[in-house]
């Protein structure tokens, strides 16, 4: 048990490193995986703190690592002209002449009416558009309130659906901007310090959570199911008072309807000199979720697996407790960090540094055809074995080939993202040459991945271009001027090569959308309609008719926050192309004037890609 306590304060010792520390760190060309991960957690919140004393923004920044985010314009909001939505049949809110309306005057989301921000942010559950889901957590952690004493209820709003999407860090930091003396809501304080609890849980801030822990004993603080009561057991226990621990377990297991047993399996570990009968099958991390965090870090602390239903119930936060787990076998890892990598929590070094750290042997090296097919379907770790095995190659040749068969393995199973940026310094040191021509065309789509649009252009310039491959020759330059350029202009080229190529057998769905695209482009369509009608009906909902009103007002006084949310309510969980057209045409609209445009262009390559017309 002493060794354990050491191993906590090791630990706490190394996360919490200064910023003259981590410079000696990086003076090592060799980092270890943990440092790897950790270094890159604490570049996105130092990087996050900074955006904070400069721009004054909120929160921290887990996942949008690269993005700039922006300030809403409060000015404009207070000029701006009252607008007005009504929730069709969802509230009794009455105005003077018993219509229900909502009166709606400003930009920024705290200066909405705060029934229209419950109302909207408790409809929005899912966002299936990655540019839409981003513009969405921006806007809910960036506003600022300007009188905390009329915006508490707000706050909680706001948070709650933060909470709620997995921005457990993005909530941490928007509570930390609170007064919690102006809160007189006992149920929003012990909410507020729920997460502040678990995001110190999950990044294994130790001695912060004993901490905090204390502090809100001392105020005699009450926690759902009991996490207060179970973080205090837990605290005592790293501190070797197992007496104290076992009394206050007694109470516990008295003041429980049903016992945590979950919680008791992990207690006993952590108390008893033999462990090896103890199993943790009963482990039931879906039925509290409020509690998987502190579960983790019981896990953890003990050297104990992490199963992979952490990473499903909770990707964002309790993927690097899984990636730093010894314990936990390597192909849930490497899950949880692949998860990682798409949610920008991680960087290609760390998922690579994970990659090299799977324990093959040269026999398994020798006979790589075999050593895939007995691995049987295991994909992470076939993922890792490629990685390994190209960077054992001497030859050229011989190393483009395991690449060539690493990215065909991994377009199939979804993963080729993860196999182009792994493999891009191998694929940076091969030159073109007429001895790879053939394959030119693969590494110029690997260069694009990669945003390396110079170089996937030169190998474009000896691809060998004959008549039956010239379509895929325009579609690749396409994509390198559709990447680089800002504008719209090379999207309305594309459309216009592809308008001519629909036929009869295309999909009447992907008809419409196209049609829809073009005409908002203003291009001229050639698409026939097909005047038999087959279908003379459409089982596609349109939003309902009040909401639809009350977008139309909103794109006439450019109100933009209230906008964007109106439309996201209107998708309703919804991807692009399932959308009726004549909606998908008001989005369209709608996002053209939210912002000035600024999320259009993201908007109709999603489009395209849920129409498999780019990939």
């Amino acid at each position: 048990m002493f060794i354990k306590l050491f191993f906590i304060i090791l630990f706490t010792f190394s996360y919490t490193l200064n910023a003259s520390e981590l410079t000696i760190i990086e003076l090592h060309q060799n980092k270890s995986l943990d440092q790897l991960v950790l270094e890159n957690e604490n570049n996105i919140e130092n990087k996050s703190l900074e955006e904070n004393l400069v721009n004054n923004d909120t929160g921290n920044d887990s996942i949008e690592v690269l993005d700039t985010l922006e300030n809403d314009n409060f000015q404009n909001s207070q000029n701006g002209s009252d607008d007005t939505i009504n929730l069709e049949n969802e509230t009794n809110i009455e105005n003077a002449d018993s219509e229900k309306v909502i009166l709606i005057t400003a930009e920024n989301i705290f200066d909405t009416d705060e029934i229209i921000i419950q109302y909207l942010l408790a409809t929005i559950n899912e966002i299936k558009s990655q540019s839409l889901s981003k513009e969405f957590i921006k806007i809910l952690s960036n506003s600022k309130s300007k009188n905390q004493e009329n915006d508490n209820n707000k706050f909680y709003f706001i948070i709650k659906k933060l909470y709620e999407i997995g921005e457990i860090q993005k909530a941490y930091s928007l509570i930390k901007e609170i007064n919690l003396e102006l809160i007189s809501n006992d149920e929003y304080f012990a909410f507020y310090k729920v997460i502040e609890l678990n995001y110190l849980l999950s990044t294994f801030k130790l001695s912060e959570v004993c901490e905090l822990k204390d502090l809100l004993l001392e105020k005699s603080i009450v926690l759902p199911n009991f996490l207060l009561e179970k973080t205090d057991i837990f605290c005592l226990t790293l501190e070797n008072k197992f007496a104290e621990a076992k009394l206050l377990n007694s109470l516990l297991k008295d003041s429980e309807e049903s016992i945590d047993i979950t919680f008791q399996n992990l207690f006993e570990f952590m108390i008893s000199e033999d462990t090896q009968d103890l199993n943790f099958d009963s482990i039931n991390i879906m039925k509290l979720k409020d509690l998987i965090f502190l579960y983790s870090a019981m896990l953890r602390i003990n050297e104990l697996p992490l199963k992979e239903d952490f990473i499903n119930i909770d990707p964002l936060n309790l993927a690097i407790p899984v990636i730093l787990s010894n314990s936990t076998p390597m192909n849930i890892r490497i899950k949880a960090a692949n998860k990682s990598f798409f949610n920008e929590v991680i960087s290609v070094e760390s998922l690579s540094a994970l990659y090299q750290s799977v324990d093959f042997n040269s026999e398994q090296f020798n006979s790589p055809k075999q050593t895939i097919e007995n691995l049987n379907e295991n994909y992470e770790l076939i993922m890792a074995f490629y990685y390994q095995l190209a960077n054992m190659q001497i030859f050229p040749v011989d190393r483009l080939e395991v690449i060539l068969e690493y990215w065909q393995f991994s377009k199939k199973i979804g993963l080729e993202k993860i196999s182009y940026s792994i493999t891009k310094n191998i694929l940076e040191s091969f030159t073109p040459s007429s001895e790879n021509t053939k394959h030119s065309m693969q590494i110029a789509l690997a260069h694009i991945s990669n945003q390396n649009y110079e170089e996937a252009s030169k190998w474009l310039n000896i691809f060998n271009s004959l008549d039956e491959n010239k379509s895929q020759l325009q579609y690749v330059k396409f994509l390198i001027d559709l990447y680089e350029s800002d504008d719209l202009n090379t999207i309305k080229e594309f459309l216009n090569s592809i308008n001519n190529n629909f036929d009869s057998t295309t999909n009447n769905k992907s008809l419409e959308t196209i049609d829809i695209l073009s005409k908002f482009l203003g291009l001229e369509a050639n698409l026939n309609s097909n005047y038999e009608y087959p279908i003379t009906s459409d089982d596609r909902i349109m939003p309902s008719y009040f909401l639809i009103k009350d977008i139309r007002k909103n794109m006439t006084t450019q109100k933009n926050t209230t906008l964007f949310l109106l439309s996201i309510v209107s998708m309703h969980n919804k991807n692009w192309n399932e959308l009726h057209p004549e909606h998908l045409n008001l989005m369209l609209d709608a996002f053209n004037i939210y912002d000035q445009g600024a999320l259009i262009k993201p908007i109709i390559l999603e489009i395209l890609n849920d129409l498999n017309i780019i990939q």
